[in-house]
C-alpha cells in the first residue's frame, strides 16, 4: 500500500464519526447474526462494491471494510436512514456539518442505561455522498492514523483497529465486521487492477520518495491540526457541562431552601391545626351540653310554669351612641330606632335617600320598627368583624334580625346557612356568620310579613 496522500480538503471543524448500528450481528466469538441473509448480502455488494472500491483508491480505506460496515449499520440498505436519508453508516449531524439533516428516534446508552430519544442525522443527496463522507471521516481523524500508516489492506487488522480506536462501543464489533466480510467474500473488492494486495503476485512496495514523504507529513500535520480543533471543541463542551453543573447546584440549593421553608410553614400550620382541633373539641363538648339540655326540656328556659314567656337575651343589645347619634357595628355606621323616630325621619335626619335606607337595612317598606332596632346608614358588611363564628337563635329572632344585630348582609346569612327566603331557623339552632356551614339548620316556614322579626328588643 502506498503512503496516504492528502486527497480531502482541510475542514474547519473536526468530523465526528458517530454512528448507529441497525442490525444485530456477532462473529466468531460464539454469537449469532440474527438477520443473516446471503441473497441480501450479495445484492448489497453488487450494488455498492464498485463504489467502495473507488473510495479505497481515493482514501486507502479497504473496500471490504466499507461494505461490511454499510451492511451492518444500514441492515443491507433497508434501514430508515438508508432509505430516507441515503445514510448507510448512521452518521449524526454534529457540529461542523453544513448539509441537511434527518431526525428520527434512536437508542442511546448513557451511564449504562438504554434510552429512547430523538437524534439528528446527516442527510445525503446520494449514497455516493454517504460513502465519501464515511471515508473522509476515517481518513481525517487522528484515532485511525495508525491504520493508514501500517501499509495494509488486511481486513482483520482494519476491523480490530477500528474497534481499538473507539469506532464502536460494542466489544464484538470487530468480530461482526470480519464475519460479514468472510460470509460474503467481500475481500474480493480489495484487489487493485485485478491483483490481490496479499497474493504471491503482488508488486513489492516501493520505497517512498521525498515527494511522497512530503505529502505524508502534510497529512500528519492536517491530522494534528484537526486533533487540536477536536481537543478545543471537547474543552468547550467540558466548560458548558461545568457551567450547567454549577447552575444545577445553585438550583438545588434554592430548591432545598424552598423545601425547608415549606417544611417550617407546614409545621406552623400543623401546630395551628392542633390548637384549632382542641378548640373545636371544647366547642363540641359545649354543643353536646346544649343538646342534652334541649333534649331534656327545650323550652324550660323560655317559659314560666304558668306558660308566660321569660325574659331572654336582647335581640338588639343596647349600644352607646356618639355625639352624632351613631355607633359602628362590623365597621358600618348605624343608629337606633326609638319611639317617635321612624325610618323616614332617620333618612331626613342623616340626609339619606329613603329608598337607599330601605336597601341598606333589607327592608321593603316603612314599617314600624321596634324600639332598639339597629338602623344602618350605609350598606352592611359581608363579614362580621367580631370573632364570633356562630350565633345561637333565641325566641323572636329571624335571619333579618341576626343580620341587623351583627351588621352583615342578610343575603350572606341565607347563602352560608343554605336557608331560603320564607324559612327561618328554629330556636336553639346555630347560624354561621363568616363561613359556610356543612349542614342546613332546622327551619320552619313563616308567613310573617314583618321582615325585621317578631318581637323587638325583649320579646
Amino acid at each position: 500500500m502506498r503512503l496516504r496522500t492528502l486527497y480531502q480538503p482541510i475542514v474547519a471543524a473536526v468530523l465526528l464519526c458517530h454512528h448507529v448500528v441497525a442490525a444485530p450481528i456477532t462473529g466468531d466469538s460464539g454469537q449469532e447474526w440474527a438477520d443473516f441473509d446471503y441473497t441480501l448480502g450479495e445484492q448489497y455488494a453488487a450494488s455498492y462494491g464498485l463504489l467502495a472500491k473507488a473510495e479505497m483508491k481515493r482514501t486507502d480505506v479497504p473496500a471490504s471494510i466499507t461494505l461490511a460496515q454499510g451492511i451492518l449499520e444500514s441492515d443491507y440498505g433497508r434501514s430508515e436512514l438508508a432509505q430516507k436519508a441515503n445514510n448507510h453508516f448512521g452518521v449524526k449531524s454534529h457540529k461542523g456539518w453544513r448539509g441537511e439533516t434527518y431526525v428520527k428516534m434512536t437508542e442511546e446508552v448513557r451511564n449504562g442505561v438504554l434510552l429512547i430519544e430523538s437524534a439528528s442525522f446527516r442527510l445525503y443527496a446520494t449514497v455516493e455522498d454517504s460513502y465519501k463522507d464515511h471515508s473522509d471521516c476515517l481518513a481525517s481523524r487522528s484515532n485511525y492514523v495508525t491504520l493508514f500508516l501500517q501499509n495494509s489492506y488486511d481486513y482483520k487488522v482494519w476491523a480490530k483497529g477500528l474497534q481499538a480506536a473507539g469506532y464502536a462501543t460494542d466489544k464484538h464489533y470487530a468480530d461482526k465486521i470480519i464475519t460479514i466480510i468472510e460470509k460474503f467474500n467481500l475481500n474480493r473488492f480489495d484487489q487493485l487492477d485485478g491483483v490481490d494486495k496479499f497474493s504471491s503476485a503482488a508488486t513489492p512496495v516501493e520505497t517512498p520518495n521525498l515527494e511522497n514523504l512530503k505529502k505524508a507529513i502534510e497529512t500528519l500535520e492536517t491530522v494534528l491540526y484537526e486533533a487540536e480543533m477536536y481537543k478545543e471543541e471537547l474543552e468547550e463542551r467540558l466548560d458548558d457541562k461545568n457551567e450547567t453543573l454549577n447552575d444545577l447546584v445553585v438550583k438545588q440549593e434554592a430548591f432545598q431552601e424552598k423545601v425547608q421553608s415549606e417544611i417550617e410553614v407546614l409545621a406552623s400550620n400543623l401546630t395551628a391545626q392542633q390548637t384549632l382541633i382542641g378548640e373545636v373539641q371544647n366547642r363540641l363538648q359545649s354543643v353536646e351540653d346544649v343538646q342534652r339540655s334541649m333534649n331534656a326540656d327545650p323550652w324550660a328556659d323560655q317559659f314560666n310554669s304558668d306558660g308566660t314567656s321569660k325574659e331572654v337575651t336582647e335581640i338588639f343589645p343596647s349600644r352607646n351612641l356618639n355625639s352624632e347619634g351613631v355607633f359602628y357595628q362590623s365597621g358600618r355606621k348605624a343608629t337606633i330606632a326609638k319611639q317617635n323616630r321612624n325610618l323616614l325621619e332617620i333618612a331626613v335626619e342623616y340626609d339619606i335617600e329613603f329608598k337607599d335606607l330601605l336597601q341598606y337595612n333589607d327592608l321593603d317598606d316603612d314599617a314600624d320598627l321596634p324600639e332598639g332596632y339597629y338602623v344602618y346608614l350605609e350598606p352592611k358588611a359581608n363579614y362580621v368583624e367580631d370573632k364570633v363564628p356562630t350565633h345561637q337563635v333565641i325566641i323572636g329572632e329571624t335571619i333579618h334580625t341576626i343580620s341587623q344585630r351583627y351588621g352583615i348582609k342578610a343575603s350572606k346569612l341565607y347563602q352560608r346557612n343554605h336557608i331560603r327566603k320564607g324559612e327561618e331557623p328554629k330556636v336553639g339552632e346555630y347560624i354561621f356568620l363568616n363561613k359556610s356551614s356543612k349542614e342546613k339548620p332546622a327551619v320552619h316556614s313563616t308567613t310573617n310579613g314583618a321582615n325585621f322579626g317578631a318581637g323587638g328588643a325583649n320579646r
